[in-house]
């Protein structure tokens, strides 16, 4: 991603008026380390295969989870009376762990970025500031939760766990603030569109990365995510269609020509197909005499190499069959016929991403204000791309042009209707996959697109303090925001289950209300305790009936966990209603209060539950040691507990050089 020209020329006329002014440049740096291990053994989500037999690489309770040095250098100068200049540039080693391939030196637009913030500040007249440059701006001040800081994407590969300091990826953007009276401020901004960095959610996914969620793995996990999966799958298809060229005597490579469209991969499980006639494996077909039920016959097809060659790397399939409690694709497409997958024959994925340019911005509005001198309040409008790519998939043909898929009905060999998904092309022709025996059309192609929706943020802050004759003063604060158009996942088990993959996994623009609502206290003495209610609600949230043709839990079409749901659990469904309590403690001890204690403690209504202990000392001016504990746990489903074989024990040193 490229520096927008109008922020780049500012830059570069920093640089050059401070080298060409010979002005005096004032500097400091601290040099850091941190270094974390995993508190339990196991393995984390993308890394496990519960379908292999062999040994898949996990960790063991000791062994690093992160590794990381950096020296961060402060450069600031005055250049003119009303122009000043600031830069930091941060030179890092980073290791994620016990895999080489997530070694990373230096990244753009994450923690590890060479250059963290360079811009310029110019003062006009009395009221009016102005900063241009690479740089973070904080909205809200709510605890362990983004609703109006929004301003700056969110490097989310240590999840939650680092400051919000360091978690924010610096931008470039132009910053006006312009003072109001004696109390109010305005604030207007023009920022570039980053997304947030999100662990796995990049082509090839990003196995073994200790934060990577359920949610994601679904989409680029090596086991199950889609990506891999669908090209599983084309092999499969590819097979069975070369058994139908058996069958036919060489006449068609199609499974259409053998009846494929009366009957359904439940049908062929329960022995009512050609290749599986009463539950027994065709004799002719080269089948091991130990394959004697339709399930384990499947299952042979799609592992074999040769045929499928899956070889229980995706979750494509298992020798047991239950739809009823599905927990791999084939159960999933239950309902698919077997002329559906004419479409899949050979099938491949691509993944892409389609970012807004350069010239695209985001732009913010704030005001803050005090009531009466009792009521701090901020109001603030964004209309910005959201931070949070969604994922969109399409089927193309080998040339990139758009496939649209639609259904054909036919009488099934049980009475029952079966449904065929084909795919057709923009002059409306059918699509012929890839066939053994006759022209086709080639491999189509599974397209999932990584993009950043436009949308509206609308919302406010405030804080006052109030007196009570039990706890002193007490701090009072909230926040809210109204986001409008925000695209979240939506599942079609019924589309799903007849093998329509775009229809069955889709996105839908959706508004959400979400606020904070916290108190903070002081008790025996100096104890700050933080208490903390946080809410957010799907105005538009999706849970219709189905038509029979899924089966098991979360039927129909319903608006999906996003950051959760996974073939393993059924696709989870949403919440319309996300609750979340946390409680911040913090403590000062030692001598002159040197030391610090502080304790988050965040649940979530799915029964995921995080604590955070950190520890911070500083034993001169110049260095500072901190230890971190972060246990997940709970609900293995859910937002925190499926975190659980991250849990972590991180230590910390910091030397300040001044």
């Amino acid at each position: 991603m490229r520096i927008p020209p109008l922020f780049s020329l500012f830059f570069y006329y920093f640089c050059l008026a401070s080298s060409a002014a010979a002005i005096e440049v004032e500097t400091y740096a601290y040099l850091k380390n941190e270094t974390a291990i995993f508190t339990r053994s196991g393995a984390v989500i993308g890394q496990h295969n519960k379908h292999s037999g062999t040994a898949e690489p996990q960790h063991r309770s000791g062994d690093f989870s992160k590794l990381e040095f950096s020296a961060n250098l402060f450069l600031n100068s005055e250049l003119t009376e009303n122009l000043s200049g600031h830069m930091q540039l941060n030179f890092v080693y980073y290791d994620e762990g016990e895999h080489d391939n997530l070694k990373k030196h230096h990244t753009l637009y994450s923690q590890q970025d060479y250059v963290r913030e360079a811009y310029i500040d110019y003062t006009l007249g009395e009221n009016t500031d102005i900063r241009l440059g690479k740089q973070q701006v904080v909205w809200g001040t709510a605890d362990g939760v983004k609703l109006l800081d929004k301003l700056n994407p969110t490097d989310y590969r240590e999840f939650f766990q680092n400051t919000p300091e360091e978690a924010r990826i610096p931008v470039w953007m132009a910053k006006l603030e312009q003072s109001i009276g004696d109390t109010g401020n305005l604030q207007l901004l023009a920022v570039q569109a980053v997304p947030n960095r999100i662990p796995g959610l990049q082509a090839g996914g990003e196995a073994g990365q200790a934060f990577m969620t359920r949610g994601v793995d679904a989409i680029t996990g090596p086991v199950n995510g889609f990506t891999h999966i669908t090209p599983a799958l084309g092999n499969t298809a590819f097979a069975f269609g070369q058994f139908a060229a058996a069958f036919t005597g060489g006449l068609s490579g199609k499974l259409e020509s053998v009846g494929g469209n009366t009957f359904t991969v439940q049908d062929f499980i329960n022995g009512s197909s050609p290749f599986c006639p009463g539950g027994k494996p065709v004799a002719d077909a080269g089948i091991p005499a130990t394959i004697n039920s339709c399930a384990k016959f499947l299952d042979f097809v799609a592992q074999t190499p040769g045929l499928g060659g899956n070889e229980n790397v995706t979750n494509l399939v298992e020798a047991e069959f239950d739809a009823s409690q599905p927990d791999n694709t084939f159960e999933y497409l239950a309902q698919a016929s077997f002329s559906t997958f004419d479409s899949f024959s050979q099938a491949q994925t691509r993944y892409r991403r389609k970012y807004p340019n350069d010239e695209q911005m985001n732009f913010g509005l704030r005001y803050q204000g005090n009531w009466q001198d009792q009521v701090n309040y901020s109001l603030n409008y964004l209309y910005h791309y959201d931070a949070n790519p969604v994922v969109n998939v399409h089927w193309e043909d080998p040339q990139g042009q758009r496939l649209q898929s639609f259904i054909t009905d036919q009488q099934g060999v049980t009475g029952d209707t079966v449904r065929t998904v084909r795919l057709r092309k923009d002059d409306g022709s059918v699509f012929n996959a890839r066939d053994p025996l006759a022209e086709n059309d080639g491999v189509a192609t599974l397209v999932f697109e990584e993009s950043l929706q436009r949308i509206h943020s609308i919302g406010g802050s405030f804080d006052t303090q109030v007196d009570s004759k039990r706890f002193g003063s007490i701090i009072l604060r909230g926040e809210m925001v109204y986001e409008h158009g925000v695209k979240t996942p939506v599942i079609n088990r019924d589309a799903l289950a007849i093998g329509d993959m775009t229809q069955g996994l889709s996105t839908v623009s959706a508004d959400f209300f979400k606020y904070a609502v916290g108190a903070d206290i002081t008790l025996l003495t100096n104890l700050t305790v933080g208490l903390q209610w946080i809410q957010f609600i799907n105005l538009d949230y999706i849970d219709e009936a189905g038509n029979g043709y899924a089966q098991g839990a979360n039927q129909g079409r319903y608006t999906a966990a996003q950051s959760t749901m996974h073939l393993t659990n059924n696709l989870k469904k949403a919440d319309k209603m996300e609750n979340f309590i946390s409680v911040f403690l913090s403590k000062p001890f030692g001598e002159s209060q040197r030391g610090r204690v502080n304790n988050l403690f965040l649940y979530k209504n799915d029964g995921g539950n995080w604590n955070r202990l950190n520890l911070e000392y500083v034993f001169s001016d110049q260095l500072l040691g901190t230890v971190e504990w972060n246990h997940y746990f709970g609900n293995s489903n859910s937002l925190f507990g499926q975190l659980h074989q991250a849990s972590n024990f991180q230590l910390g040193i910091q030397y300040l050089m001044e």
